[in-house]
């Protein structure tokens, strides 16, 4: 059961056991079942303080992600018990909301910061959030980790890794479009499997950073083509995270296929960075 955190009024504790339909064949837990656990913090704690979808709903209106990144120490494995924290932090253009998932020794093994927009479900666009609710957010709010850089670069690649997919109607989560946490697989999918990043019997490379930013909404049947290329490592973005060296970055992005139209974009730093296929 959830618990409210002791530390502030507004900040919120959740426990979680990685159940086995959360791992993937590399035996840890997906990046998008740990995208569900933050969205599922992130959804009750909001609840609780009174700005919650629940709120917004009067209003016809939803909370969206905008943007999500990620510092991975490392990820847990199946029936591990977590700890995940979250708190909402700076309240402007959007709410800015911070994670921490600490595993059962209470070490911290992945820390995280979101950008939220106020969607109108009536027509779809960006607003503000009512004058009314305004009020709950905290006052002198926790900073949360701030984002790689300031702008994920475009993917320019003349011969980036692709993939192709369809959305099924199982993607959708209760707003009709696609699940943010859907994202965080598929950015991945060009990538070679699991047994192509093995060598010689080493830890297989994973992300230590995943900064992604959701531009638009999808639907189903559309048909989206992930692209991923190699890249250098932008500027501001840190050669560290959670004291693992970072050697290489990756540029991701998800476009449908009927425009070119970019719905996701994300960058992606590794301590040992995987080659892409095109």
């Amino acid at each position: 059961m959830p618990e409210r955190s002791e530390a502030t009024p507004y900040e919120f504790d959740i426990n979680f056991s990685v159940r086995y339909g959360e791992i993937g064949e590399n035996g840890v837990a997906t990046l998008s079942s740990l995208g569900n656990w933050l969205q599922e913090s992130a959804g009750r704690n909001a609840d609780m303080l009174g700005f919650g979808e629940n709120d917004l709903l009067g209003y016809n209106l939803t909370w969206v992600l905008t943007r999500l990144v990620l510092r991975i120490d490392r990820l847990p494995h199946e029936g591990e018990k977590l700890r995940i924290h979250t708190w909402p932090s700076t309240l402007d253009h959007f709410g800015h909301r911070g994670y921490e998932v600490y595993d059962a020794e209470e070490k911290l093994i992945v820390s995280g910061g979101s950008a939220w927009s106020v969607m109108s479900l009536a027509d779809r666009s960006m607003t503000q959030l009512p004058e009314k609710l305004v009020p709950r957010y905290p006052s002198a709010p926790r900073p949360c980790a701030p984002f790689a850089c300031r702008v994920i670069p475009r993917l320019r690649a003349e011969s980036p890794a692709r993939s192709l997919l369809r959305v099924r109607r199982d993607d959708l989560d209760i707003n009709g479009h696609v699940n943010n946490t859907k994202y965080l697989a598929w950015i991945l999918e060009p990538l070679p499997s699991v047994s192509v990043l093995k060598k010689n019997g080493e830890k297989n490379s994973m992300p230590r950073l995943v900064d992604i930013t959701f531009r638009a909404e999808c639907f189903p049947q559309e048909e989206l083509e992930c692209l991923c290329a190699p890249s250098s490592i932008p500027a501001g973005a840190a050669g560290e995270v959670l004291h693992h060296s970072v050697s290489g970055a990756c540029l991701h992005s998800i476009q449908r296929t009927a425009d070119g139209s970019e719905v996701c974009r994300a960058l992606t730093l590794w301590d040992d960075a995987p080659e892409t296929t095109a």
